[in-house]
């Protein structure tokens, strides 16, 4: 099934249900309450936008503002907007803090992504708007396409859980078109 997302959907009228509304709150790595990353929000989108124009132009400027560059670390969302750089985890972070500084609820995903012909591990986000939709600012997708394999979802710190699968697992393409 493919769903058209509407730009117009500004979310809902009387507010988050609880256990969507957790997803807005700021985390260890994701400060999203931090006045850079508020300051950053005013400069990306307008209080007018749409929910989902708002996701769109947040994803669309993580992907023209940070360079694509292999990190070691554990990014949190304000070393990645100082350093402006980094892989898919770092991606991830700091579109989720701006997202949530943004009023859209975020949290971080993982799995793996097929690439040319290959799986690698991946890291993007999944946003609620009246439901949860998949981003990737790394590609500058939303939602994200279906090459896309969630194995966790959960902040970029609980991604260390992965480690005992990636490597491990086979997966095989039967059939492919376009």
């Amino acid at each position: 099934t493919i769903t058209r997302e509407d730009p117009a959907d500004k979310g809902p009228a009387g507010g988050w249900p609880a256990d969507i509304a957790v997803f807005l709150k700021p985390a260890a790595l994701i400060q999203s309450d931090d006045p850079q990353i508020k300051a950053l929000i005013g400069k990306i989108v307008r209080p007018e936008d749409s929910a989902f124009v708002k996701a769109r132009k947040i994803i669309n400027w993580v992907f023209l503002n940070i360079e694509k560059k292999p990190a070691l670390s554990v990014p949190n969302a304000l070393e990645v907007l100082k350093n402006r750089s980094g892989d898919c985890n770092e991606h991830a972070v700091l579109t989720v803090a701006l997202l949530r500084a943004a009023g859209i609820p975020a949290r971080s995903e993982a799995g793996l992504v097929y690439l040319r012909g290959r799986f690698y591990y991946h890291a993007w986000c999944v946003l609620y708007i009246n439901r949860w939709i998949t981003a990737d600012a790394v590609f500058n997708q939303i939602p994200a396409d279906v090459t896309h394999i969630r194995l966790l979802r959960g902040e970029t710190d609980q991604q260390i859980r992965l480690i005992g699968v990636i490597g491990k697992t086979n997966l095989e393409v039967l059939s492919q078109t376009r």
